[in-house]
């Protein structure tokens, strides 16, 4: 059940919305910095059955991934009674590594299961494999579980390799991932 550890406690997002498009038009205007934003459904199974998360982001930062902004949210359920979360928060570091993203974030907000996290955070994964083909998504995502303050502090701002991560097929939406130092 890595994939219900991984995803579970926090994968799930609601819309970043207004910020999202904002970081997108920075960086169509040619804003030479990394950039992750989207926003997708994951599902998956725990032992107690299926799971789900909507995972919304907005980072950025310079193209070596200083200077990171923007906030990420997510709300889903783990599948455990009383399992329903919700965590919302700024981003501490984005690493970005041609069409793949690391991006850590501080839970500012955090309800439901999540509740004993605020304050700590979390490294989520997206992966841009490009547009939806015929329908179906082709983007993908993944999570390390989340951590208390203690632990998050120690790391916040230092990103784990996007390529060391084990993604998962969303279910539904979309990712775009901008790394200006790839060769196209």
């Amino acid at each position: 059940m890595k994939r219900a550890r991984t995803i579970g406690v926090m994968a799930a997002v609601t819309s970043a919305g207004a910020l999202a498009i904002a970081l997108g038009t920075a960086g169509a205007a040619g804003n030479a910095g990394d950039l992750a934003t989207g926003s997708a459904v994951n599902q998956f199974a725990t032992p107690a059955g299926p799971g789900f998360a909507r995972l919304s982001v907005a980072a950025h930062s310079s193209p070596s991934g200083l200077n990171p902004r923007g906030e990420v949210r997510a709300k889903g359920t783990t599948g455990l009674p009383m399992g329903d979360f919700a965590v919302q928060g700024p981003v501490t570091c984005l690493r970005v590594d041609g069409n793949k993203a690391a991006i850590k974030y501080r839970f500012r907000q955090a309800t439901g299961s999540a509740a004993p996290f605020k304050g700590g955070g979390v490294e989520v994964f997206v992966e841009d494999n490009g547009q939806p083909r015929r329908g179906q998504p082709v983007d993908a995502n993944a999570s390390h579980p989340p951590e208390m303050a203690a632990t998050f502090d120690a790391t916040a701002s230092k990103c784990d390799d996007p390529n060391s991560a084990t993604y998962d097929t969303v279910t539904s939406g979309d990712y775009t991932v901008v790394d200006p130092t790839a060769s196209h």
